[in-house]
């Protein structure tokens, strides 16, 4: 199986004010699911049992801060504002048909940013899962 480079993503972040395409400017981009679980240990049981319960999960996603108010720069980041409601939407293999894509419901909880002294300026924002992921193809 061949493997393949970050390069190639897509991210997109679908929000009230528009479409904003997070990938050009990426570092990194991370999908943390997880799902909950209930013990429903009883009676004579001599090891514990666990159910899963409900699914989560978290996106972060980092980049570089560009200048003014053009694409990476501030325009972008309000978009990302603590408690805006969109849709994420990923495809690690970039927009081809037949490759992979997710689409994550999401609240962005603010973008964090760090102005280094000798370095690039950057950025980083996580998005609370909120509702069902789909995994499907372009």
């Amino acid at each position: 199986m061949a493997g393949y480079g970050g390069t190639s993503l897509n991210i997109q972040w679908l929000q009230g004010a528009g479409t904003t395409v997070l990938s050009g400017d990426f570092l990194t981009l991370t999908y943390d699911s997880s799902v909950d679980m209930k013990e429903e240990t009883a009676g004579a049981d001599t090891n514990k049992q666990y159910i899963a319960f409900q699914k989560d999960g978290k996106l972060t996603i980092a980049g570089n801060i560009q200048s003014g108010t053009a694409a990476g720069g501030t325009v972008m980041l309000s978009t990302m504002t603590e408690g805006n409601f969109g849709t994420i939407i990923f495809s690690p293999e970039g927009t081809a048909a037949s490759k992979p894509k997710y689409t994550v419901p999401a609240y962005s909880e603010g973008p964090k940013l760090d102005y280094a002294y000798s370095d690039l300026s950057k950025w980083t924002c996580d998005f609370q899962q909120s509702g069902t992921r789909v995994e499907g193809t372009n």
